[in-house]
């Protein structure tokens, strides 16, 4: 309004100056009126073009209501005897609906499975069906928008994350489900899951649990075979008594000598069996001859201990002592864990200082908690230095995954679940980094991302390797893991490659970095540092690498690519199996040589149980308010969708602004004002 004001008075300024108190000026009484006006108008505009103002607008816009396709793009559509209806014609029919369905409705489509990505070809190529990623998705990007209704079309078959009927009552969205994929029950015999360790020590027992299921097999025998790297250790059969069979065999099975071991469990086939490619299951263990030992040095009991215990595993023998108890002699350990150690009045503060200063290789895993004492903490080590905030308080400190990061491989689904894990607690502290720190999780705090570590490495001016964890509370990380995933993989990968980066020899000359385990359907990725002699990062000469299958004993060699001082090698997957590897760099006339070895697992999680769940189906279209219909129904969506009372347009009120100064029209104003005041004057002068 101010603005306003100023124009009008400027221009009346103007105008007067002009044409009221200009005595060489002789005009009429009429004409000075209209042009004292003229100049005030012209005036008074090129004033406000000068503040740039703008002009609200108000419109109502009509939204047509927007229907979601969902398409289950697992291959267990194309494990059962209509693979070729849902490869040909089933393709054609979805497409006639949704061109139908384009007509009155905005229509957005989404293909889900192990993922959920944009819709273009279905190719059933995922290995999983992860129900409860498709409907947060829609619920989370669809949030306050005029959705009619979710079209969901899957078999029904989850086996990825938890059950999408839990809590699915109060979901914003209709869903019309879809059932497709073969309701009719035949006669299967399958393995359900396997239970094992991933790793197991040399010349030990590993327990092995299998869970095998059999459908419409009653008076059947189901022979089941453990098979270790090809030879049969084990067998056993039993007779089924039920048409709906569920049976767990518990096997002990000798690791023997170390390396990777082949594991594969075999039931038997019968006849009118369709399917039996669920009848075998392959994976791999791992035998570790050398059996570390961990000493866990803790304020007091706390759950993070419990879960971090767990991770190690069988080959590692783990000590625990509390508070001021005596410390024991340091040299007999390969790593120290150090839970809100040192803290405040700790007795024993002088002796551990002294056994660390003896030790000065032991690598040590620290986590500090609101419990630390940071004056003796900064004393204790060198490479971070940490004081009170200016804030007296507990913060929830969440983690967000480093993309920087690159001392070893992190799998893509495990830094989706990091980011997502609950907050750890820590006081408001200030941070100094006295030594390069290689940061794997930096802290997010009210959803704003920080470049203070949460998780990070170092290696101190002694040679020290050592993680810091800031916060306490990650035995929440381990629950989380569970509730989303029904198991710990994810949280197991974070903190067992985060120990075992800290175990490694830090004096090797060249560190090849890969995964234990990739599956067929992923890219096997390297990652190479070489330190030239001295100990500098270098990529100056060629790396190559021989890639052996231990039993077909086909040979893939390849190089790396060199990429800043590091080197990167991606291969578009490798066939089932166990696989050793040498690389190799000449340099300076000098062998750079590194072995090591992995595996490729096979995904059959799809091709476990492949008959439909049409009771899931009708399950989330009920609790929905939608409706259920057969995959030879699909003609019948359509109307059914516009026949439904909820699904309308809506209008809404848009509210634009638009510069002034940008308006053409503007323009052709004041050069029309201007033009009709000069014409006059000349005219009349």
């Amino acid at each position: 309004m101010w603005t306003i004001i100023i124009a009008i008075l400027t221009g009346l300024c103007c105008a007067a100056i002009l044409y009221l108190f200009n005595k060489t000026q002789h005009y009429g009484k009429t004409l000075s009126t209209i042009l004292f006006i003229l100049r005030t108008i012209v005036v008074g505009i090129l004033v406000m073009l000068f503040f740039n103002p703008y002009i609200k607008k108000k419109t109502n816009k009509i939204e047509a209501a927007t229907i979601i396709i969902a398409q289950d793009n697992s291959n267990s559509l194309t494990l059962t005897k209509d693979s070729t209806y849902y490869k040909e014609i089933y393709p054609l029919s979805l497409d006639t609906l949704i061109n139908s369905l384009k007509e009155n409705f905005i229509v957005d489509k989404f293909l889900f499975g192990n993922e959920v990505k944009d819709f273009t070809t279905i190719d059933y190529n995922d290995y999983y069906t992860d129900f409860h990623e498709i409907l947060e998705s829609i619920k989370k990007n669809y949030y306050k928008k005029n959705v009619g209704a979710v079209i969901l079309l899957s078999d029904g078959i989850c086996n990825k994350s938890h059950q999408p009927e839990q809590n699915i009552e109060s979901y914003p969205f209709p869903i019309y489900t879809v059932t497709l994929g073969d309701t009719v029950s035949y006669p299967d015999f399958y393995i359900k899951d396997a239970f094992y360790n991933k790793t197991a020590p040399a010349n030990s027992i590993m327990p092995l649990r299998i869970v095998a299921n059999a459908n419409n097999c009653r008076n059947k025998e189901m022979e089941i075979k453990v098979m270790v790297n090809n030879e049969i250790v084990e067998e056993t059969a039993v007779l089924v008594n039920s048409n709906r069979f569920s049976k767990t065999f518990d096997f002990n099975i000798n690791s023997e000598d170390e390396g990777v071991k082949q594991i594969d469990i075999h039931i038997n086939s019968i006849d009118k069996e369709l399917i039996t490619n669920n009848n075998h299951k392959r994976f791999f263990i791992e035998i570790i001859d050398k059996q570390y030992k961990a000493l866990f040095y803790a304020k007091a009991p706390h759950p993070d201990l419990g879960s971090i215990k767990n991770i190690l595993g069988d080959h590692f023998e783990v000590s625990t002592i509390f508070s001021d108890e005596d410390i024991p002699d340091l040299k007999e350990y390969d790593i120290l864990f150090l839970h809100q150690i040192p803290y405040s009045k700790m007795s024993n503060y002088e002796e551990l200082k002294n056994k660390l200063k003896k030790n000065k290789k032991i690598p040590i895993f620290h986590i500090v908690g609101e419990c630390t004492n940071f004056e003796a903490f900064n004393e204790l080590q060198n490479s971070m230095q940490i004081n009170k905030g200016a804030v007296n308080s507990i913060l929830d400190i969440k983690p967000h995954y480093n993309q920087n990061f690159g001392l070893f491989n992190i799998d893509n689904e495990v830094i989706e679940a990091t980011n997502s894990y609950p907050p750890l607690s820590l006081p408001h502290l200030e941070f100094s980094l006295s030594s390069k720190h290689d940061m794997l999780l930096q802290m997010s705090i009210n959803d704003i991302l920080t470049q203070a570590p949460l998780l990070s490495f170092t290696t101190d001016s002694e040679g020290r390797k050592s993680a810091y964890l800031l916060g306490t509370g990650i035995w929440r990380w381990k629950l989380y893991n569970y509730y989303k995933e029904k198991n710990h993989d994810d949280f197991e990968e974070l903190i067992s490659k985060s120990v075992k980066y800290l175990l490694t020899d830090k004096d090797k000359e060249l560190i090849i970095i890969h995964k234990e385990n990739y599956l067929n359907n992923e890219a096997v990725v390297f990652t190479a540092d070489l330190k030239n002699p001295s100990q500098e990062l270098t990529n100056e000469p060629d790396l190559g690498i021989r890639i052996v299958n231990r039993h077909t004993k086909d040979i893939y060699e390849y190089n790396f690519t060199k990429k800043n001082n590091s080197y990167h090698l991606n291969i578009n997957n490798l066939p089932e199996g166990i696989y050793n590897f040498t690389a190799q760099a000449e340099h300076g006339g000098k062998s750079y040589i590194e072995n090591g070895n992995f595996t490729v697992t096979n995904i059959g999680a799809e091709a476990q149980d492949l008959v439909a769940d049409a009771r899931r189906m009708q399950l989330l279209a009920a609790l929905t308010d939608g409706k259920n219909f057969n995959v030879n129904e699909m003609s019948l969506i359509g109307k059914a969708i516009e026949n439904d009372e909820r699904i309308t347009s809506i209008m809404r009120e848009e509210t634009n602004y638009k510069d002034l100064i940008n308006m053409k029209s503007i323009f052709f104003v004041i050069l029309s004002l201007i033009s009709i005041e000069w014409i006059l004057r000349k005219i009349f002068v």
